[in-house]
């Protein structure tokens, strides 16, 4: 019997994989950033890295000598020009009185919660009336952490019982429908939509493993790479650090396992956590305003955010590294490395937010002219697909942040609306619009003689808007219109 002759020999192996590099994360993490917290954000890194300083206002470049930093390219990322004959670094004033820029009209009482930021996404949805009933079920049954909390079989029998006060003895509905059977795969298609297209992603799953995965699969990952492997089956081995076990059997070395374990810990294992908080006065700060030029809106971002530059000082350090230390050339090449990143993912943050309000604007430009009536219809998805980027990614550029109008200061998310369907050419109009088209029918009423909701639903069709009788009303209680039964004015019997 022959004997086996186990070699070892190197072999070459092409293989694709997905990294998401600290440039990227830093980029997700900017971009979610308003003026307020980009501020705050900056003025850390002002004092934890001394390779970055703050310059007044921009100036014409001027003409500089070759950046020879060996693999540190700093060419191309100075926000601004200062005097770079300066050999110390820039101090910028921390200390200077100044009024206070956030009046108290500026303020708002009350911080968005998940169950509101969740439920305006929802709005704005394709999703059809059965399937939008089922999202607020599963919406409703989510804790602070955004995990849902109730099993499909619950959610089932939630949207049953809703509908029992409605329902006549022989099993009909009052419009005359049957109750539908809900089965686990349409719950289950709602769910999967909800965690993977609603901001933050990864919200309503069910298991930290469900969460971690889906962020994962947003950003490019196989179901069967290594990093998704990990969080399924080895997240507990992961936490308790044994690293060589995990390793062995996915057969993948260290390095490529810590950086695995550097991706995940990135990841938000609590997608409900930014909207968690305890302090509830915040301020509406302005990050956008809107200007009439001749017949066009030009955009101007909120510039009160710190000017960044590098260090011409630590620039010619790193140049005579000779008479550097090695602790300490690796401290400042370290430090320049992340001042590159962050003045890069600054640029490319202006660019993404910049595309998504003026598209936003161009669509708008009819609101901004004439009024809230002129509103369009606008889904965060029509965004998405012109600027070629995910819905979560508007979602979150939206969110939070203000534009001052010549009408006045509004909220971005504002400009999304829900269309309603007409009858003439098959266009729509705006949720707001026919909002607005309701309380305009009501206010020029005759107050003995009111119109009914179907009274109001065959005035909105002759304007050629299709609006079915339990929708006005519906409209209706949210304008907090009374019924035309409350708004009847009686006449003076003494008359």
């Amino acid at each position: 019997m022959s004997k086996l002759n186990l070699t070892t020999a190197p072999k070459l192996v092409q293989q694709q994989k997905l990294i998401l590099t600290q440039e990227l994360q830093l980029f997700l993490k900017l971009i979610q950033m308003n003026t307020l917290e980009l501020r705050e954000y900056l003025d850390e890194q002002l004092v934890e890295n001394p390779t970055l300083e703050e310059t007044e206002e921009k100036e014409k470049p001027e003409e500089k000598e070759d950046d020879n930093l060996e693999d540190i390219d700093l060419s191309g990322f100075e926000n601004n020009a200062g005097n770079y004959n300066d050999d110390l670094p820039h101090s910028p004033d921390f200390f200077v009185d100044s009024e206070d820029n956030n009046p108290w009209e500026s303020r708002v009482s009350k911080h968005e919660s998940l169950f509101e930021y969740l439920n305006w996404q929802l709005e704005l949805s394709d999703f059809s009336d059965k399937d939008r009933e089922i999202a607020r079920i599963i919406i409703g049954n989510l804790n602070e952490d955004g995990y849902l909390e109730a099993t499909i079989e619950e959610i089932i029998l939630n949207h049953f019982n809703n509908h029992l006060h409605s329902k006549n003895g022989n099993g009909m509905l009052k419009d005359g429908k049957s109750i539908e059977n809900l089965s686990r795969e349409t719950i289950l298609t709602v769910l999967k939509k909800i965690q993977t297209s609603f901001d933050p992603i990864g919200v309503a799953s069910r298991t930290l493993e469900e969460c971690l995965s889906i962020q994962a699969l947003e950003m490019g990952y196989k179901e069967d790479s290594p990093l998704l492997k990990v969080i399924n089956k080895h997240l507990e081995d992961l936490s308790n650090n044994n690293l060589k076990d995990v390793a062995s059997s996915l057969a993948i070395d260290l390095d490529e396992l810590n950086e695995i374990k550097d991706i995940i810990h990135n990841l938000e294992p609590k997608p409900g956590r930014p909207f968690f908080l305890k302090d509830t006065e915040k301020y509406a700060v302005t990050d956008f305003y809107l200007y009439k030029v001749g017949n066009e809106f030009q955009i101007q971002f909120n510039k009160n955010i710190p000017n960044l530059r590098i260090s011409n000082y630590y620039r010619n350090l790193i140049r005579n590294q000779k008479s550097l230390s090695n602790e300490t050339k690796h401290y400042v090449r370290e430090k320049l490395e992340s001042a590159k990143r962050i003045l890069k993912c600054m640029q490319e943050r202006e660019s993404a937010i910049r595309k998504v309000v003026e598209k936003i604007t161009e669509v708008q430009k009819d609101y901004f002219e004439h009024g809230e009536e002129y509103l369009k219809p606008l889904r965060l998805k029509d965004i998405a697909e012109h600027v070629g980027v995910h819905e979560s990614t508007v979602s979150r550029i939206t969110s939070k942040r203000y534009m001052q109008t010549p009408s006045g200061l509004i909220e971005l998310k504002s400009l999304f609306s829900r269309g309603v369907d007409t009858t003439s050419s098959g266009k729509q109009v705006s949720l707001e619009r026919v909002k607005s088209m309701i309380k305009d029918i009501v206010t020029n009423e005759s107050s003995e003689n009111p119109f009914s909701d179907e009274d109001i639903s065959k005035i909105l069709e002759r304007r050629n808007i299709i609006v079915a009788r339990r929708t006005v009303a519906k409209y209706r209680t949210i304008l907090k219109i009374p019924s035309s039964s409350k708004r009847m004015q009686k006449g003076d019997p003494a008359q």
